[in-house]
């Protein structure tokens, strides 16, 4: 494709001037490249989130033809992140068809062709490791550095990681970590911890007290870790634990509660986006809290979300000539 850019480091006599005008990075942010979604597929896509979840520990077998049904119609539908879940399940080898690397490339293209982040990153990937693509690593970091343009936050994770490492110049690393920034921001929370850090290295603690609020809420459970010790009341030459902060026990211990709920629920990708009325950055003062996470308590609770009704789900897959039993395409 002729519109992807570039990211590769100086070659053939290219100054780094060069290279930075063309690594050159806007903060993007990928939601406002999606376009709405249909709210009934949207319901069908998050049941089968939901059935998946509950389906990791034990595993059910049964359940994936379930699964499928829902995030094949969802996907008929023009919806980018059943999409993505169909071709986990086809991955996995956990959906039937006739030909995996081929529906899983066809989808993939269906993203592209639509301007959606996402299908830029997911086949970026698919060129690293040649699956039901010829392997090109040099394509792959292209669809990489379209993907972080236009907005995805894996993709601005994973060029970020690339252009920030030691060896190239501080301001071509400088764009690495705007662009881990800019993930963050998205709700990323290895690219907050790892722009945390950073600043939290160079000695900008209220930058780096912030970032990593923002990766504990995004449910990275080191980044809850580092602000827990930050709030211990570590010495001023402790370089690893010390965020110019005084020593605060109910802020460590609510941290640290908020890390261990997230390291032992990690299976499950939780968040934590209620953090800022648990536990504020000072100044605020604390409010009083009940020790429990949303996102534990409604795992807990164990409700399913609102589905269509059967009835409904069937007329669904027949308008887009799918099968209502399978949600796989009817034969023609």
């Amino acid at each position: 494709m002729s519109d992807l850019p570039e990211i590769s480091v100086p070659k053939d006599g290219k100054s780094w001037v060069q290279v930075k005008a063309r690594l050159s990075f806007t903060c993007a942010y990928e939601k406002d490249r999606i376009p709405p979604r249909d709210p009934e597929a949207d319901q069908l896509y998050h049941y089968a989130r939901w059935l998946r979840k509950k389906n990791l520990l034990p595993e059910d077998p049964a359940q994936y033809p379930k699964m499928e049904r829902l995030l094949r119609i969802a996907t008929a539908y023009g919806h980018d992140k059943a999409n993505l879940e169909l071709r986990s399940l086809l991955g996995e080898g956990n959906a039937t068809s006739d030909n995996r690397e081929e529906e899983i490339y066809q989808l993939t293209q269906d993203l592209i062709r639509r301007g959606i982040p996402g299908g830029y990153y997911d086949m970026a990937r698919m060129l690293e490791q040649g699956y039901g693509v010829k392997e090109d690593e040099e394509l792959a970091l292209k669809y990489y550095r379209k993907a972080a343009d236009l907005g995805n936050p894996e993709a601005q994770y994973v060029v970020g990681d690339k252009i920030s490492g030691v060896g190239n110049p501080p301001d071509i690393q400088a764009i690495g970590y705007a662009m881990y920034r800019c993930a963050a921001e998205q709700g990323h929370g290895e690219a907050a911890l790892e722009y945390a850090i950073h600043q939290k290295d160079l000695g900008n603690h209220e930058e780096a007290l912030k970032i990593f609020q923002l990766g504990a809420k995004a449910g990275n459970e080191v980044a809850a870790s580092f602000l827990e010790h930050g709030f211990t009341g570590p010495a001023s030459n402790d370089e690893l634990h010390y965020l110019g902060q005084t020593k605060d026990p109910e802020r460590a211990r609510r941290y640290l509660a908020i890390a261990d709920m997230l390291s032992v629920y990690s299976y499950l990708k939780p968040q934590a986006p209620e953090i800022d009325r648990i536990v504020p950055l000072p100044p605020a003062k604390l409010p009083t809290w009940n020790g429990k996470l949303e996102w534990q308590e409604a795992w807990e609770a164990n409700q399913p979300p609102p589905l269509p009704s059967e009835a409904r789900i069937v007329a669904m897959a027949k308008a887009k000539g799918l099968d209502p039993a399978t949600g796989r395409p009817l034969p023609k």
